[in-house]
């Protein structure tokens, strides 16, 4: 995909006050719970029945600037105007890897840059932030099917607007394309599924929290390697079950077991800790994928401790080292 360039560097400055963090964050009523799992963010997704606008504009990415602070974008898909989030580390020693973090549905961009909190790895870890919009005009939600059967939001391109962003990240000489990994919640996480799958061959890795793994039979995912992932859910889910939404997507252990044979590994080692159940398959080159049962958790983003690790550092720790196969 061809994009013309300019510069046009905007927007989101991260010294918004309190009052943004209060908005965007969600609320802590009556205390910190008294479980380990720390609820971050509910929502409430819904696919209305919205036609999508159609727009004759032209290309807007910026690809030169490098900022601490978030910058706001945007690029043409088809003839509709897409924007995302961007955050660039401070300094970039060797070429920077990055995260598309997608929010749950009826989200938005900046909601879900606090509730991941991948922002501190951002300059630490040199690590460049990529927070894509859903289109607010279907209701902010994600259109996770390629298949236009039943789809409420098909006319809205996501994989086109992702695949995007990818293709302007490839043009930053500060980037490194081979380690692009995608991150979801809920909607989100059905996103970032369908990303690792459909466009795995520029996807590094994936991290998804209480979300479900699409089934579309008529549109199989053209695997090319080994792809690292963490999967994270509640037991006590209602939004998205463990045992999946039948007609629409798998159950959360049958999502966990198709990625690891799409590596190679057939068995987990399972351990239990603290409420939670870890089951570990690895392939015969190291390859992994993670999947956590949160005994009690909810509709959350999840933030405990693994390996005596915080939640966020255990996941980068496990991203940026479990690169062992050929992308």
């Amino acid at each position: 995909m061809l994009l013309r360039a300019r510069n046009w560097n905007i927007l989101v400055v991260i010294s918004f006050g309190l009052g943004l963090v209060a908005a965007c964050s969600p609320s802590r009523e009556g205390g910190p719970p008294s479980s380990t799992i720390e609820t971050q963010l509910e929502v409430d997704e819904r696919l209305p029945d919205t036609e999508v606008p159609q727009t004759t504009l032209e290309v807007e990415v910026t690809t030169s600037a490098k900022s601490p602070a978030l910058e706001s974008r945007s690029t043409i898909v088809g003839d509709a105007e897409r924007e995302f989030l961007v955050q660039f580390p401070a300094e970039v020693s060797d070429l920077a890897p990055v995260i598309i973090d997608f929010h749950g549905g009826g989200g938005s961009a900046i909601g879900q840059y606090f509730t991941s909190n991948f922002s501190r790895l951002s300059d630490r870890q040199e690590v460049v932030l990529v927070y894509p919009q859903a289109n607010e005009s279907t209701g902010s939600v994600w259109n996770t099917l390629r298949s236009q059967d039943g789809n409420k939001v098909a006319e809205v391109d996501d994989f086109g607007f992702i695949a995007s962003i990818i293709e302007t990240l490839k043009l930053d000489p500060t980037v490194d394309a081979s380690k692009i990994y995608v991150s979801g919640y809920s909607n989100g996480a059905a996103m970032a599924y369908q990303i690792a799958c459909h466009l795995n061959s520029d996807i590094a890795g994936f991290v998804v929290m209480s979300g479900l793994f699409p089934v579309e039979d008529e549109h199989p995912c053209l695997i090319t390697h080994e792809t690292p992932g963490i999967i994270v859910n509640g037991a006590r889910d209602r939004e998205r079950p463990l045992s999946g939404i039948e007609g629409y997507t798998r159950s959360v252990r049958e999502g966990a077991s198709w990625w690891a044979l799409q590596n190679g590994a057939s068995e987990g080692i399972i351990e239990t800790y603290a409420g939670v159940e870890r089951t570990l398959y690895e392939s015969a080159s190291g390859t992994q994928i993670q999947l956590f049962i949160v005994e009690n958790g909810d509709h959350v983003w999840f933030d405990f401790e693994v390996d005596g690790q915080p939640m966020t550092d255990f996941i980068w720790d496990f991203l940026s080292n479990d690169q062992t196969s050929d992308g």
